[in-house]
């Protein structure tokens, strides 16, 4: 037997043989370990997968979050003056004119240019994806994940235009495009156009 908050861990692959339980008293105060049904765990790992992506939409163990973090560190600590050139500095430069001495404003981030795209091409916001695997479930030739573990359309012809609305559909952050139909003949075609037009 295992408890039940170990199974939900993401290191718990080792432990699928093992017997889930929670702790509970008995009608007499006594402490009793209670088997967890199969179902139950599996709502629980649902609810946790779930917590974890509302963690990574508020920045939380955002790998994207953690890098820009990183960055305005490296350039906070380079623009910082050292402590032997702040003590070199005259006080009477440092209080010119009777204006406090301000610090010096944080270096703008300065963000990349989008390409511009067609918008008949479908296309993946990649810098806001949060590494859901939503669009990788549904078609994992035609959604692929960069470096970053963030996704972007590897090879648009992989796949249905259905597949493209359906990833567009059920993406959290709605940062998939999925652009015009390539193919004229895919069936229901005019249904999925009218599903694909809040996310062109």
């Amino acid at each position: 037997m295992v408890s039940l908050a170990e199974l939900l861990v993401p290191e718990a692959d080792g432990l699928s043989g093992k017997v889930p339980y929670v702790m509970m008293l008995d009608r007499d105060d006594r402490l009793r370990r209670v088997i967890v049904d199969e179902r139950l765990v599996r709502e629980a790992r649902r609810c946790v997968e779930m917590w974890r992506s509302l963690q990574e939409l508020g920045g939380i163990h955002n790998s994207h979050a953690a890098r820009l973090l990183a960055q305005e560190r490296q350039l906070w600590e380079k623009q910082r003056p050292s402590p032997a050139a702040i003590a070199d500095t005259p006080a009477s430069n440092q209080a010119a004119a009777g204006v406090p001495a301000t610090p010096a404003a944080p270096a703008a981030v300065v963000e990349e240019a989008a390409p511009a795209r067609s918008p008949d091409e479908p296309y993946i916001e990649t810098p806001r994806c949060t590494s859901c695997n939503e669009c990788t479930q549904i078609n994992n030739k035609m959604f692929a994940y960069d470096a970053n573990k963030q996704a972007f359309i590897a090879d648009p012809g992989a796949g249905t235009y259905r597949q493209l609305v359906e990833a567009a559909e059920s993406c959290q952050v709605a940062i998939i495009h999925p652009g015009k139909p390539r193919d004229p003949d895919e069936p229901g075609l005019d249904e999925l156009v009218k599903r694909a037009e809040p996310f062109l």
